[in-house]
Formats: structure tokens, C-alpha cells, sequence
């Protein structure tokens, strides 16, 4: 016999990519976990006759030959499954999007892409190959992809993730029935525990990035406390976000975190506590450990390990086209079409910054016939202005609470660069790699 299987817990990516198996590998059986993560749970219940499973127990007489596992290359969490193959040796094929250097699964063949989801890669083999999907399979494929990508928003989206999904489209997947099997926080304990977490979360600042926490203590697992963490980060928005569940009576803490930095790598901080994941979303199970003290050993752990964030000296233009308060309305703007520019600051006696002037600004002066007022007749001031210690998350907030496409650095009082509109837009281009 030949199998295949996701990890133990199964999410909709896990699903979505077993269904796809199911159509690559037609003499492979699926089988199921016990586990079925609760933001899965509707849509198992509703298609489970499309992947037939069977169930762990079957495979304790079978001779297994081979077996494909997805989504996962940790062998604990697979272990529900690997117990009960007896007696075999099977070929073993890894078909996994996270990181595979820490596969610990011996003798496995891994194969994998950096895609979005895990669907993705095997929807891309399906189309490679010409495959036709059932509309509910291509839905259900979809559902998989939308959940891990965060309707393809996350930064670890790909273009791969995009091309599978205008397949499934044309497959017959119905945006309708995925964006019902996506809708969050339904459940009455999750509702509480997103109330109690909003009260009682803090925000710190380390290294520069704007780090959310929130410590919990809970009788009992919550089914979808990841779907409650989603539902923060998306509230507040934070850099990186890490929530910690802890039930004294086990003591066992649930961490569970979500980044929107590449430089905060979730996995591998999390990967220290026995966790793992994505670099942008990760999880660990904590046993026999004192909460509040894991919380707080933690924290430290963050000062240490946590890359400084990016700061404004890190981006701007040093070279900086300027000129003088007492300039004339038209030398500024044969500056500006001299240098090809929308704008340059302005600098007193001093060479202080004392405003900026842009077309916008000359223009009054040339509607009004007075080109040859001075400039600090008509530039924008009080002068907005920063130091390179800002970070790119101030400077982001100083863009849109000033209504500015540019900022000013100075130190000790003297301008030192700018971080203008295309400079920010390229540092946000470049935060899907390593460089944020």
C-alpha cells in the first residue's frame, strides 16, 4: 500500500494540499489525523467524502512501500501516523514549503518551493501535468491557499501562489463557499479570549521594532487560539506579535506568534523552545514550565536576538539638492527643473532646516505673478523633520499624519539626507526579502 498524509492537527493548507496529492497520486490513500484544526473543521466536515481517508489504525496491518507526507518535515509531528506502520520500510517523499534544512525525518526524499502555501507548489505540479479538478476540489485547494497566504497578502506570497489560484478559478472554486470557510472568531470561547487579550495586551519596543505580547492563563486548550492571534494582528497591526497560553494545572504554555518582518524570523526563535513554522508565523508547545517565568526568559530572548530594526540613516539619500530661504521663487523652480525634482528643503543662514518647497508651493507664488518673492514666503513650514534614528515605522506614520511624500534627516541640527516617497517605497518592496 501506499499513503500519504499531512501533519498531526491538520490545517486547510494541509487539506488543500492532500487533495491535490490525491489527484497527482491516484494509487496513494490519504489518511487522516485525529486532529482537526478548528478554522479546518467546517470544511472537513463538509468534503471529507472527496479525500476518502482512512484512519491511522488501518495502516497497523498493511505493508507500506511508500509514503508521501505534505506540509510538514518534523517527524513529531507526523508521529501518529509513523507508529502505526509496522513492519515495512517504506521510500519516504516530503512535499513541504517550510523550511526543509531542519527536516529530521531520516532517509526522506524533500522536495519543496519558497511559495505561499504548500497547496500552491502541488497545484502548480497539477497544472504542469494537465490535471482537472472537481469544482469542490479546486475549492477546497483554494480555501488551503487563501488561509496560509492570508488571502495572498502575507510577504511570503509568491507569484507561484496567484498563477494557482486563476487555475482553481478556472477549475470551477467558488470564492464564495472559501470566503465562508475563512470567516474568523465564531466560537464563543474565542470571542471571550480575543475580549480578554485586547485588555490586557502590552506593546514594547526592542531593537527598533514595535513587538505586541499578551500572557493568558487558561484552564483548558482553546480550539483556535491561532485564528484569535490572526484576529489581533490584524486589529493592531503591530511588527511582530507574540501570545503566550498557559494552563497552570499542566504547566504548559501555548506561544504563538506572527511577524510582518523577514528580519523578526519567527521560526527561528521559536525553533530554540522545539517550535517551528514559517518565518512569519510559528508556534511551540511549552511543557513543565512556570509561565510567567517562560514569559518573562522569553522577553529577554527578544532583546538579545532580535536584528535591529531599520532606521531612516539606513535608507536615505545623502546627497541632497537644497536651497536658501532667501532664494527667489523662480530660482527654486529652475532648481527643481534643473534637477528633476518635486521638491527640495530649504536651509537659513544656519543651514537649518526651515521648510520645504515644492512645485505645488511655486505654483501659488506664479498665479499670484510674485516669482520673485523669496522662498520662505511660500514654503511649507514649520519644517518636518527627523533624526536617522527614526525607524521606517515612524517615518511610515510621520508620511501620513503630515500629508508629506518626504522627510528631512538632520543631526546636531544640520541636514544629513532625506527619506522621500520612492525611498520608503523601495525599502517596502525589499521587506519580502532580508534586508528590513
Amino acid at each position: 500500500m501506499n499513503i500519504a498524509f499531512g501533519h498531526t492537527n491538520m490545517d486547510l493548507d494541509c487539506l488543500g494540499s492532500l487533495i491535490l496529492v490525491k489527484k497527482l497520486f491516484p494509487q496513494y490513500r490519504l489518511v487522516r489525523s485525529k486532529l482537526i484544526h478548528p478554522a479546518a473543521r467546517n470544511l472537513y466536515n463538509l468534503y471529507q467524502n472527496y479525500f476518502d481517508f482512512l484512519d491511522p489504525k488501518d495502516l497497523e496491518e498493511e505493508h507500506i512501500e511508500n509514503i508521501i507526507i505534505v506540509d510538514t518535515c518534523m517527524a513529531e509531528r507526523v508521529g501518529e501516523y509513523l507508529t502505526c506502520v509496522r513492519n515495512s520500510d517504506p521510500k519516504i517523499r516530503i512535499i513541504d514549503h517550510h523550511q526543509i534544512e531542519n527536516c529530521n525525518i531520516l532517509g526522506a526524499v524533500i522536495e519543496g518551493g519558497r511559495v505561499g502555501a504548500n497547496t500552491s507548489y502541488l497545484g502548480k505540479l497539477a497544472m504542469m501535468q494537465g490535471i482537472k479538478l472537481q469544482s469542490e476540489e479546486a475549492t477546497i485547494a483554494l480555501t488551503g491557499i487563501y488561509a496560509d497566504t492570508g488571502r495572498l497578502i502575507y510577504e511570503n506570497v509568491r507569484r507561484e501562489d496567484f498563477e494557482v489560484c486563476a487555475w482553481l478559478l478556472d477549475m470551477g472554486a467558488s470564492l464564495r463557499l472559501v470566503k465562508s470557510f475563512l470567516e474568523p472568531i465564531q466560537d464563543d470561547d474565542q470571542i471571550v479570549t480575543l475580549s480578554q487579550i485586547l485588555l490586557s495586551m502590552v506593546t514594547r519596543e526592542i531593537q527598533g521594532h514595535s513587538i505586541l505580547l499578551s500572557y493568558l492563563e487558561i484552564a483548558e486548550n482553546i480550539p483556535g487560539l491561532s485564528t484569535v492571534v490572526e484576529k489581533v494582528m490584524d486589529i493592531e497591526h503591530p511588527d511582530a506579535y507574540f501570545a503566550f497560553f498557559y494552563i497552570p494545572k499542566s504547566k504548559t504554555t501555548f506561544l504563538i506568534a506572527r511577524s510582518q518582518k523577514a528580519r523578526i524570523d519567527l521560526h527561528e526563535l521559536l525553533h530554540v523552545y522545539g517550535g517551528g513554522g514559517h518565518h512569519l508565523a510559528a508556534s511551540a508547545k511549552i511543557i513543565n514550565r512556570d509561565g510567567p517565568a517562560f514569559y518573562e526568559e522569553f522577553l529577554a530572548c527578544l532583546e538579545s536576538s532580535l536584528s535591529p530594526a531599520t532606521r531612516a540613516e539606513n535608507i536615505m539619500t545623502r546627497n541632497v539638492r537644497t536651497i536658501h530661504e532667501n532664494n527667489s521663487l523662480l530660482e527654486a523652480s529652475l532648481l527643481l527643473e534643473e534637477a528633476e525634482l518635486t521638491g527640495v528643503p530649504v536651509l537659513n543662514n544656519n543651514e537649518e532646516v526651515t521648510g520645504y518647497i515644492g512645485l505645488r508651493d511655486i505654483m501659488k507664488g506664479r498665479k499670484a505673478a510674485v516669482m520673485n518673492a523669496p522662498v520662505k514666503a511660500y514654503m511649507s513650514k514649520p519644517a518636518i523633520i527627523a533624526s536617522g534614528a527614526v525607524t521606517m515605522r515612524e517615518v511610515e506614520r510621520m508620511f501620513y499624519k503630515h500629508h508629506i511624500g518626504h522627510l528631512p534627516i538632520v543631526e546636531d541640527h544640520k541636514l544629513v539626507g532625506i527619506v522621500t516617497r520612492w525611498d520608503y517605497l523601495q525599502y517596502k518592496k525589499r521587506q519580502t526579502g532580508n534586508n528590513q
